[in-house]
């Protein structure tokens, strides 16, 4: 059977992700969030794997290689330009237990169905029906889902089908561009999501759930203006989000900028919001600074809880996280 770690050192990257040109096919994923999906999806040789979005193939060719010879893939995605590359390059590799099909993802390939594993690798807005129906009794779906109603807050997700209805599992990060079901002119980011959003020449997205009230257009220039600073806490929003994700405390904000992607809590009067990965800070007040400072050491109580300490809950075709109890660890 061949591991996750040998089926990387046996796909070549740079074949999969280049176009004739030498320039990047825009569709690819890095690889620690490809490593990290893989490992929550838990291929079996001999099963059968819908995957979602073909995208350069380079995926599509782990996943080969973890189901061997004895089993099949089928991978399906909306351009068919990726998928008529995917197969020439596949026939020429002799890969001749993978199929491509040019559809809209959310209706999966009931063909080929019924399948073991579903791995997408592009955000739904709810879970499909097809994926259910098409997934066999004890099968495993491995998806990203936005888990709460705000821009930013996506998820990989790990759900199995037990007597005829998915329950939820275990959670890693990842964040994935949204599916559609045309062949996208560009690329979608967070800022589809979000409740306020300027273009131009300096982007900008803020969400929170009281900003679907009135726009505030004072409000947006401070957090546009205001200068990043050092937070009195050494870690970075990324640590605290996952905990964030499955609180869901009120006023909880997701915002971008040209500096980054932030998180951290909001209202009317101001805000106060952590960098996802830079050591910085954005705030207008001490009021708003005290809320991210209490959320924080409210994490740090918790034993600093990260993707490994939650899960994965269904709500008719929505998914939300929620803290494991320690007896789930």
């Amino acid at each position: 059977m061949t591991t996750i770690a040998e089926a990387f050192n046996c796909v070549n990257r740079e074949e999969f992700v280049h176009k004739e040109d030498g320039s990047l096919i825009p569709q690819i994923s890095a690889d620690d969030a490809i490593r990290n999906t893989l490992e929550l999806l838990d291929v079996q040789q001999g099963q059968r794997v819908l995957e979602i979005g073909t995208g350069s193939g380079y995926s599509t060719a782990l996943l080969a290689s973890l189901v061997g010879p004895s089993g099949k893939i089928v991978s399906v995605d909306i351009e068919p330009k990726l998928t008529a590359r995917a197969r020439q390059m596949f026939e020429e590799r002799n890969f001749h237990h993978v199929q491509f099909e040019t559809q809209d993802g959310r209706k999966g390939w009931e063909a080929a169905a019924p399948y073991d594993r579903i791995v997408a690798w592009t955000t739904p807005d709810q879970i499909p029906n097809a994926w259910k129906q098409q997934l066999k009794e004890g099968g495993w779906i491995v998806s990203p889902f936005r888990v709460l109603p705000l821009a930013d807050s996506n998820a990989v997700v790990r759900l199995i089908k037990m007597n005829g209805e998915l329950k939820g599992g275990d959670v890693t990060k990842g964040s994935y561009i949204a599916m559609t079901d045309q062949t996208p002119e560009k690329f979608f980011g967070p800022w589809i999501h979000a409740e306020w959003v300027g273009e131009g020449e300096n982007p900008w997205w803020v969400s929170s759930s009281w900003m679907k009230k009135s726009f505030d257009s004072n409000w947006v220039n401070r957090f546009l203006n205001v200068n990043p600073i050092t937070p009195p806490f050494p870690e970075v929003g990324d640590d605290l989000r996952p905990y964030l994700l499955a609180v869901a405390p009120d006023g909880l904000t997701t915002a971008g900028r040209l500096d980054g992607s932030y998180i951290g809590y909001s209202s009317p009067e101001g805000f106060a919001l952590i960098s996802l990965r830079d050591h910085q800070w954005i705030t207008t007040d001490e009021r708003h600074t005290s809320v991210l400072i209490g959320w924080c050491e409210s994490w740090k109580r918790q034993k600093r809880p990260s993707y490994n300490h939650i899960k994965a809950r269904v709500v008719g075709n929505q998914v939300y996280v929620d803290l494991k109890n320690k007896e789930e660890f």
